[in-house]
């Protein structure tokens, strides 16, 4: 099966600039974020490229997944599944 990520953010005005960091995430109801964070559907930015300050730790979670094989299981350390 194959696992979706997107990169998401809050959208302009919701929160403050220092917060709208580009997170990963995956859909479930919303936005999980693979580090921890729960973004709905009318709060998010979804971004089609690279753009943004990226969530460093959502980059950490997915460089670990990826150095024990891929991305299964990708929603497990940081966000609930």
């Amino acid at each position: 099966m194959s696992v979706d990520v997107v990169r998401v953010r809050y959208r302009a005005g919701l929160v403050g600039e220092a917060r709208r960091v580009v997170h990963l995430a995956l859909w479930h109801e919303g936005f999980r974020t693979l580090c921890g964070r729960e973004i709905r559907c009318r709060e998010a930015e979804i971004l089609g490229v690279a753009a943004g300050m990226p969530c460093m730790a959502c980059a950490r979670v997915l460089a670990l997944r990826s150095r024990l094989g891929g991305t299964r299981g990708l929603a497990r350390e940081g966000a609930a599944e």
